[in-house]
């Protein structure tokens, strides 16, 4: 099989290297990433079926916004 070079900025190169899989390749991780079958608008609104997602959604918002808001305060959960 023939080869090409391309040029990638580093941290597209770190990005690339963080998504290998052990013994992967990068020709094969790239060819792997690139056929992800996954059509983002497909998994559009799923979550809606969902019933117990609006209050981990309420939870999520929640963190968000006291993170933005003071990011020198512990955070909890519970």
């Amino acid at each position: 099989m023939t080869s090409k070079s391309i040029s990638i900025t580093t941290d597209v190169y770190e990005l690339l290297d963080k998504y290998r899989m052990k013994n992967e390749s990068f020709s094969q991780a790239i060819k792997r990433l690139l056929q992800s079958k996954t059509n983002l608008m497909e998994l559009a609104g799923s979550w809606k079926k969902i019933p117990e997602v609006d209050p981990a959604i309420e939870v999520i918002e929640e963190v968000v916004k006291k993170i933005h808001e003071d990011e020198s305060e512990e955070i909890k959960l519970i």
